[in-house]
C-alpha cells in the first residue's frame, strides 16, 4: 500500500464493461483534466464519476454519427492519389533526369 499526497490527485474511476463483465479502475494524472472534470461536475450539481460518464456517453454518441475513415481507406486515397501522378503524360524533349541535375552522361557538371 502506498501514501499518497494531499496534493495529488485522488478521484478514481470505475468503468464496467458489460460485455466483458471485469472491472478497469482509470486514474487521472493530468490536473487540468482533473480540474475540468471537477469543474463540469460542480457546473452540472452531479459527482465528479457521473459528469465523466455523461461526457463520454456524448462523445461515443457523436462518434457513432461520424464514421471515421479506416486506415484502409486512408491506403486507397493515397493509392488513387499515386495513380493519378503517374499519369501525367511525357514532354516531347523533356530533359532527362542527369540533366535537370546538370550532369552528362559521364556524370561531368554541366554547369
Amino acid at each position: 500500500m502506498t501514501l499518497r499526497s494531499l496534493a495529488e490527485p485522488c478521484e478514481e474511476i470505475y468503468i464496467i464493461d458489460k460485455s466483458v463483465e471485469h472491472i478497469v479502475a482509470l486514474s487521472i494524472k493530468n490536473m487540468e483534466v482533473e480540474q475540468l472534470a471537477r469543474e463540469l461536475a460542480r457546473r452540472r450539481r452531479v459527482s465528479v464519476t457521473e459528469a465523466i460518464r455523461q461526457s463520454l456517453e456524448r462523445e461515443v454518441a457523436r462518434e457513432r454519427l461520424v464514421p471515421r475513415d479506416e486506415s484502409s481507406d486512408l491506403f486507397q486515397r493515397l493509392m488513387a492519389i499515386s495513380d493519378s501522378g503517374a499519369q501525367i503524360p511525357r514532354r516531347e524533349n523533356a530533359m532527362t533526369e542527369d540533366e535537370i541535375l546538370g550532369y552528362d552522361n559521364l556524370g561531368i557538371p554541366t554547369r
